[in-house]
């Protein structure tokens, strides 16, 4: 019954890893994602978890923060609009290995000071263990093989010094489904049409996450399921 309703994971590139699209095409499939996230939870399921952090942080400067893969960057806009909003001020280093993608945050953040933007790999990330208040990763985690998301968590868990947040997609039958529909109704791009059911697909499963947490010798964490098809897998330091 649970291969019914959760099929095992087949990884598939997604068009927008291959990076061969033309920066326009590419720019209109982001903002299908930013879409996607406004109304699907994307963005809720993040700040959901970081507003805790957010607001128990007394220190006399900016609460630091480290957004691994971020992509176009809409997610650490959404983070400095929370803090904003309950006066905590921030400081996010958002990193990217793609330099389309960064050109594309660089529009995003242009009113967002907060944001400072790094060229790296997630994957050796070239800053000091814990010098980040928290490290986040939202909505990349499955883009990536078993074994290279289990390098992802460890490398960002050290990041952070209070822990982490990473907000990702529920692989489910029924989420393709959604997805699958919801693309051919409401755009017509290319990339969008095939990366999201792609996407949901290549995620983990609650099951899943939790096991690549204990492989990534992350303790203590806590695994979060929220509606629709999101999972949040949380770390707090002592």
């Amino acid at each position: 019954m649970k291969s019914l309703f959760f099929p095992p994971r087949n990884l598939r590139d997604e068009l927008l890893d291959l990076d061969e699209a033309p920066y326009e095409e590419v720019r209109d499939s982001l903002q299908d994602v930013a879409t996607v996230n406004r109304y699907l939870s994307g963005y809720r399921v993040l700040l959901h978890h970081v507003e805790p952090f957010l607001k128990s942080h007394k220190a006399d400067r900016p609460f630091r923060v480290l957004d691994a893969a971020t992509g176009s960057a809409d997610q650490p806009v959404a983070l400095v609009q929370m803090a904003r909003r309950i006066g905590v001020p921030i400081h996010i280093t958002a990193v990217d290995i793609n330099a389309k993608m960064l050109k594309l945050a660089r529009e995003e953040i242009a009113a967002y000071p907060e944001i400072q933007l790094v060229q790296c790999n997630i994957l050796s990330l070239p800053f000091r263990d814990g010098v980040f208040d928290l490290a986040v990763n939202s909505l990349s985690l499955h883009h990536f093989s078993w074994e290279k998301a289990v390098a992802i968590l460890r490398a960002i868990f050290r990041a952070g010094r209070l822990g982490m947040v990473v907000n990702d997609l529920h692989r489910s039958r029924v989420a393709h489904s959604a997805i699958f529909l919801l693309t051919r109704i409401f755009t017509r791009n290319r990339l969008t049409r095939y990366d999201a059911p792609v996407s949901v697909m290549n995620a983990f499963t609650p099951k899943e996450f939790r096991e690549l947490a204990q492989e990534a010798e992350i303790n203590p964490f806590e695994i979060h399921r929220h509606f629709p098809y999101r999972i949040a897998l949380v770390a707090r330091k002592a």
